[in-house]
């Protein structure tokens, strides 16, 4: 008998309800298990380090904060960090160990690979790549010779010398260096200056003497034989070291001035018919083996005196005979005075105005003045043989000589050594040099004018010659003696101005130019007016007036009359050139053919022009 068939609908229908009822629970448990299943995962994950959907889009800040499982390998925790920093790591097979954090706040990918990493591992980027190596796989990796490449560096402003120099810090130990021959250094010149400022014909280089032979013509040039990396920092010292120099321009006036007074004011007596005593000397004495003797027409003041009438009286050497001033005489029987009073002022002012251009700790120099010529003394050899001394030169003028050092901040320091003489020979030919010179070493502010020497000297001479006794009488004194008095006044004033130079235009070279030209035209004014020259400039002058108002015509008369005085007159040729060129072309490349043709005959050899 079914047992289901005593039951009534009603417990039918709870028993159903109790069925599903059952089936629901075990389905949620089912599900609430496999819920807890996924939230343990996810929460392992994030303690791993795993980049989520939302966290992908992070993964280009350059900051991040990242949370590490405990006890995470170093490899593992690399694959975190490429996967946050969307990085290339690329580790090696040495590469192991556990982390010892695991947290980073706040960190870039530089700062978490590097703590990451520790000191017992190396990094490094080659293209999109990361490698990480242990200490010894990358001190191998570095320290291998094959890995060397060269590198041709080629300077403009400093030598090869000095670069190969300065490069030795950031090269490896087995870095080759080699450098291009060292030019010549300096330029030839005339002589050569030895010391005292005097230069000798032997010894010193002239012209055509240097000129560097077969060396290098090429800019220095260095080659570096070295590992990558040591070879961009040796291109990074160089960068920064090979630049243009900066300059200098010293502008230093010169001022010396010599001011000479003199005075002479005396009075000679001769009366009671004496002789004059001129101070005329005896005539030289004769030797003769060991007889001297004067000769029969020898003389002397003694025996002149002697022959004269009466007793010689005579005050002398008070005036001065025959020289310039103001000379009164009176002549009475036998007596006679001369009075003489000179007074003489002398002015002279010497401006030197050199200007030098100087590259930065380079020596510049400027001489405006004269070799003074003389030959050094002769000597006597041994066996009685005597050589003539050889003949040196003594500058005198005007000299600047000076080396800047250019600071950062718009000063200059410079030694700096000017100097202004002159010099005379004298009997004997050894040469005597007066002169004013400074050395010194100064700092001075770009564009500031500074006086680095002043000499003010004043001599004052009174010399006073008389009669004794004779010449302190008060009043009459003045009869029996003579006064020379004499005032000289030196002043010599250096001044300087430095200017730094960036570029070639800051020299004001064209101002300069212009004044040459303006020089050049008041020469050629100066001209007396019937010379070629000067009537060939003053066609052009018309000319050039013609042709601004627009009378091409006149204006190639004047030309042709000033070509005909002076077939060489360049800017008529010009000016003539253009006003053809602007009427007529076809004139124009006429006259260009006809110049070709002249200079080419001119430049062809002798035997082309015959």
């Amino acid at each position: 008998m079914n047992p289901n068939k005593n039951l009534n609908p009603k417990a039918k229908i709870v028993k159903a309800f109790l069925v599903w009822g059952f089936a629901l629970v075990a389905l949620g448990a089912v599900a609430a298990g496999d819920v807890g299943t996924e939230a343990v995962a996810a929460a392992s994950d994030e303690a791993v380090g795993t980049v989520s959907a939302a966290e992908q889009s992070l993964s280009d800040m350059s900051v991040q904060t990242i949370a590490f499982q405990k006890d995470m390998r170093i490899r593992e925790a690399l694959t975190v960090l490429s996967e946050r920093y969307q990085r290339n790591i690329v580790p090696s097979q040495g590469v192991e160990g556990v982390l010892p954090f695991t947290k980073l706040f706040d960190v870039t990918f530089d700062e978490a690979i590097t703590a990451i990493l520790g000191p017992n591992f190396k990094y490094e980027q080659e293209g999109q790549l990361i490698k990480v190596y242990t200490k010894d796989e990358y001190k191998k990796i570095k320290t291998d010779v094959d890995r060397r490449v060269y590198r041709v560096f080629t300077l403009y402003y400093i030598t090869a010398d000095e670069a190969v120099k300065l490069l030795g810090p950031v090269l490896s130990e087995v870095a080759k260096v080699q450098s291009s021959a060292p030019a010549e250094k300096e330029i030839s010149g005339g002589s050569s200056t030895g010391s005292g400022g005097s230069s000798t014909g032997s010894g010193g280089g002239s012209i055509g003497s240097g000129g560097g032979g077969d060396s290098m013509a090429l800019p220095d040039t260095v080659v570096v034989y070295d590992f990558p990396e040591n070879i961009a920092k040796a291109e990074e010292v160089l960068k920064s070291l090979d630049r243009r120099p900066k300059q200098v321009l010293v502008e230093a006036t010169i001022l010396s001035a010599l001011l000479t007074e003199g005075m002479e004011l005396g009075v000679d007596w001769n009366f009671m018919a004496g002789f004059s005593l001129d101070g005329t000397s005896g005539t030289q004495d004769i030797v003769s083996g060991g007889t001297i003797s004067r000769g029969t027409t020898a003389s002397s003041p003694i025996a002149d005196i002697k022959t004269g009438a009466g007793t010689p009286i005579e005050t002398a050497r008070f005036a001065t005979a025959g020289g310039p001033g103001l000379r009164v005489g009176i002549s009475a029987g036998d007596f006679r005075m001369f009075i003489s009073a000179l007074e003489t002022v002398t002015d002279t002012t010497i401006l030197a105005n050199p200007k030098v251009l100087a590259v930065n700790k380079q020596e510049g120099s400027v001489l405006i003045g004269t070799n003074l010529g003389y030959r050094s003394s002769t000597t006597i050899s041994s066996g009685g043989v005597a050589t003539e001394g050889e003949v040196k030169f003594l500058q005198t003028g005007t000299q600047l000589v000076f080396r800047p050092y250019i600071g950062d901040d718009g000063y200059i320091r410079m030694d700096i050594y000017p100097k202004d003489s002159s010099a005379s020979l004298n009997e004997d030919g050894v040469p005597t040099e007066q002169t004013t010179q400074l050395k010194t070493n100064i700092v001075v502010k770009d564009g500031e004018t500074i006086v680095i020497g002043g000499l003010f000297r004043d001599v004052v001479t009174t010399t006073r010659n008389q009669v004794p006794l004779l010449g302190d009488i008060p009043i009459v004194g003045a009869l029996f003696r003579g006064t020379t008095d004499s005032t000289r006044r030196e002043e010599v004033i250096i001044l300087l101005t430095p200017h730094i130079i960036a570029g070639a235009g800051d020299t004001q070279g064209e101002a300069r130019l212009a004044d040459v030209e303006r020089k050049r035209y008041g020469a050629r004014m100066g001209l007396q007016g019937i010379t070629r020259a000067k009537l060939a400039e003053d066609h052009y002058v018309k000319a050039v007036q013609y042709y601004a108002d627009g009378n091409s015509v006149e204006a190639l008369s004047e030309l042709d009359s000033a070509l005909d005085l002076r077939p060489t007159y360049l800017e008529a040729l010009r000016l003539k050139e253009k006003i053809i060129g602007e009427a007529s072309p076809d004139d124009a490349k006429r006259i260009q053919r006809i110049m070709l043709g002249v200079i080419d005959r001119e430049e062809a050899p002798n035997w082309r022009r015959r």
